[in-house]
């Protein structure tokens, strides 16, 4: 009789990955300092007291969004967007991840941003593989494989740049105002000065998980030096955008002939 054994797919280690990988060292080397300057550089302070600016001004923002600084306005919201589009970019390369699993990180981020899934970011296996839709699970094939999932966060993505030009409930009458303010805010409150920061940094590594979810639809080749890079560009050089609208755009995954 003869025994057939299934192959095995060999993943490189964690620090394997971060060793040869520049995008995954940039990560890892972003989080560790990104976590060395809140705690011992960035202005404010974290305190309890509902008496204190931070606390002050989320309950003033939970009392009148209006309120709120029209800049700030849109980074904090966009850190409840952006978690969004990393469920749908590393959930179908989340099975038996290692060294860390991908759900409590990448959930975490809702509330902590970059400070929560920045390790799962540099540390998780590369999973550039094709992916049949017949192995995910259901919150993942039938939830952010949706293209009414793109399509929310996408239309969020357009509120919030709509609130920048005068459109949504901040207000922007007087813009040069408005940046003074912010940069005002950014200079003394602490929740304002790491949200801002947390936007930008996701932001900026937003093309690496793309990248590889690009490999699985066949949209990139890990292996060509002849992959279309103004395409990975348009998707992850316009911050909340270009990956809603990435989301929007992708390729179904598709079953294995």
């Amino acid at each position: 009789m003869e025994e057939s054994v299934a192959a095995v797919e060999e993943y490189p280690s964690a620090f394997e990955t971060v060793t040869t990988d520049p995008a995954r060292a940039a990560i890892l080397l972003a989080y560790l300092a990104f976590n060395v300057y809140v705690v011992g550089f960035s202005p404010g302070e974290f305190s309890a007291s509902p008496d204190s600016a931070d606390n002050q001004l989320i309950a003033a923002a939970i009392a009148d969004p209006t309120s709120l600084n029209a800049f700030f306005f849109v980074a904090f919201n966009a850190l409840g967007v952006l978690p969004a589009v990393n469920l749908a970019l590393l959930l179908p390369g989340s099975k038996d991840q290692k060294p860390l699993p991908t759900a409590p990180f990448v959930g975490a981020s809702f509330a902590l941003g970059f400070g929560a899934v920045g390790p799962y970011l540099a540390l998780r296996q590369p999973r550039p593989q094709p992916v049949a839709p017949s192995e995910l699970g259901f919150f993942t094939r039938y939830v952010t494989e949706s293209r009414l999932y793109a399509a929310g966060l996408l239309a969020a993505s357009l509120y919030l740049i709509g609130c920048l030009l005068g459109l949504g409930v901040s207000d922007m009458s007087n813009p040069a105002a408005a940046a003074a303010e912010y940069a005002e805010l950014f200079a003394t409150s602490k929740l304002v000065h790491v949200s801002s920061i947390d936007f930008v940094i996701l932001s900026s590594f937003a093309f690496e998980p793309i990248r590889e979810d690009m490999s699985r639809r066949g949209w990139w080749d890990p292996q060509s030096s002849n992959n279309d890079v103004k395409r990975l560009f348009a998707f992850s050089a316009l911050p909340l955008l270009g990956p809603t609208a990435y989301l929007l755009l992708r390729p179904p995954l598709q079953e294995k002939q």
